[in-house]
């Protein structure tokens, strides 16, 4: 009985290995799971980002336009209405103009979080 004995532990030992490697594999689609929702939702950041630069752009030469036109109205007029007016004009042109860039920024930094996420999921499905 004794040599039937060391037979019965191997297989609970392959059994054991078996739900090792099994909890392992659901492991790994676990995180790469968590992986593609943060993928999606900074893809989404990512989308409505771009979104954004397109019109702070169109905004931003809009406030150009009427910035130059306030330039020249003061230039004319030569008044101090007219200069205040252009004053406001440039600001509020360089405050989008500021945004803008912010927002580019966030896009860069958002795309590269995507392509680290990715770099992730790949490494993460790659050992499962």
């Amino acid at each position: 009985m004794e040599a039937s004995r060391p037979d019965a532990r191997r297989p609970r030992r392959a059994c054991g290995t078996a739900k090792a490697h099994q909890e392992a594999i659901t492991a790994t689609t676990r995180e790469a799971a968590r992986i593609r929702e943060r993928l999606v939702r900074v893809q989404d950041d990512l989308k409505r980002a771009r979104t954004e630069v397109r019109v702070l752009r169109e905004q931003v030469d809009h406030l150009q336009d009427v910035a130059d036109q306030a330039e020249t109205q003061a230039l004319v007029a030569e008044t101090p209405l007219a200069d205040r007016g252009w004053n406001l004009a440039r600001k509020d042109r360089d405050n989008h103009v500021r945004l803008l860039e912010e927002t580019r920024d966030q896009v860069e930094r958002l795309a590269q979080e995507r392509d680290r996420l990715l770099d992730e999921l790949l490494d993460a499905e790659g050992t499962a």
